[in-house]
């Protein structure tokens, strides 16, 4: 349009440049070939869909954006959907291992958006890692042409569908867990209900799916990523924004970390040093108290400050605001108590003394945390008894004479 308007101007039209851009959009809408969509019938038991969706939840009274995870058989039209804090690839592949297991076979083949986990639109081939592990499983991903909605469209149509009969109705939870639990009721009941143009309910049509898909692979996919960090000097190690407590008894250097969907694991080598579960956000932290106790024996007038203190359970916290405030280097043998069991054991002694009305001092928290239960022995009976032949003695006075 501006190369026209300024032919125009130099043969000496006067004409505005608007003028001239909006009949060519006038005559691109006429005489630009149309484009025909062609409805698709997918095969039974071949082909499934995949896409993202967003979510806003109210999760103990903080409202964040979730992603969810949707899956739809077009034949069926069954419903499969996981919630997830993250949009990466540890949960897209987590997505669809929980999706093969509960229709308990794998589709022919998955079609996806332009989605960098699955392609890489630079190199203009499929993302390696997920190519991997869609030879693992047995199914052949296939990424529609850009712009194209159309190419997927039952599962474009099944994201905003799940959203709006899940949490349309309610998006307040007291946990991302009972968020979970609310979405897999609600596909429950979506999946048992009669469908336009199906002959079966969707739970129904997958049975005959099923039968015509690939078997579950033999060996489960471990689904992780690994990266190196760096202890610092508070023994703690950062991913993603956020840090991780590490054994005070490491001194500072690199350490494999293997991260998971849930939880990060920290590797010296092939020893397991430390877990955590996987945190959300930015700037957070995951710190076991029982990975500071050596430093804490050399230091005890830094536990009342102690970040690391402030996530212990309730009962420990309200423990030592009681009885050790002013008295840090006391409560050290309470510290050793966790080493030797577990934060979770002290915290369930604590629940025990407080019911009975017992004072938790050192002795009484030993008491309760290594006390071992008398074994029970069964008594042996014999109803109607049993017959004993005779025994002839004079058999072993002849092998004490020999």
């Amino acid at each position: 349009a501006k190369r026209i308007w300024e032919l125009l101007v130099t043969d000496g039209h006067k004409i505005g440049y608007t003028s001239v851009k909006d009949e060519v959009v006038r005559w691109k809408r006429t005489n630009s070939p149309r484009e025909v969509y062609i409805l698709q019938e997918p095969r039974i038991g071949q082909r499934a869909e995949f896409d993202w969706g967003e979510v806003v939840l109210c999760i103990e009274g903080v409202r964040s954006k979730f992603y969810l995870a949707v899956f739809v058989l077009p034949f069926s039209l069954y419903r499969f959907a996981r919630l997830y804090p993250r949009s990466t690839r540890l949960e897209v592949i987590q997505a669809h291992i929980e999706f093969f297991h509960e229709i308990g076979a794998v589709p022919e083949s998955i079609f996806y958006d332009r989605l960098s986990v699955v392609y890489d639109s630079q190199k203009q081939k499929l993302n390696e890692k997920f190519l991997e592990f869609s030879m693992h499983s047995g199914f052949r991903p296939c990424v529609c042409n850009p712009a194209s909605p159309h190419e997927k469209g039952t599962d474009e149509e099944s994201v905003g569908y799940i959203r709006r009969l899940t949490f349309g109705e309610r998006s307040s939870f007291e946990s991302f867990e009972a968020a979970i639990e609310w979405l897999s009721t609600c596909l429950t009941e979506i999946n048992a209900r009669p469908v336009y143009r199906r002959p079966d309910v969707p739970v129904q049509g997958l049975v005959q799916e099923r039968d015509l898909m690939h078997h579950l692979p033999t060996l489960e996919y471990e689904n992780y990523d690994l990266k190196r960090a760096t202890i610092s000097r508070y023994s703690l190690v950062k991913c993603e924004g956020n840090f991780y407590s590490v054994p005070d008894t490491y001194r500072p250097r690199q350490i494999t970390l293997k991260i998971m969907v849930d939880r990060i694991t920290l590797l010296d080598g092939n020893d397991i040093i430390a877990s955590h579960r996987r945190l959300t956000g930015k700037q957070q932290y995951s710190m076991d108290i029982t990975h500071y106790i050596k430093t804490f024996h050399r230091k005890p007038g830094a536990l009342p400050n102690a970040r690391v203190l402030a996530q212990v359970d309730e009962l420990i916290l309200d423990l030592f605001n009681r009885y050790y405030l002013d008295d840090p280097k006391g409560f050290l043998p309470i510290l050793d108590l966790m080493r030797e069991t577990s934060p979770e054991a002290l915290s369930s002694a604590l629940t025990i003394l407080n019911k009975q009305n017992i004072s938790p001092t050192y002795d009484t928290l030993r008491f309760f945390l290594h006390q071992t239960m008398e074994q029970k022995v069964e008594p042996f009976a014999c109803l109607g008894g049993f017959a004993v032949t005779q025994p002839d003695l004079a058999v072993f006075d002849q092998m004490m004479v020999g």
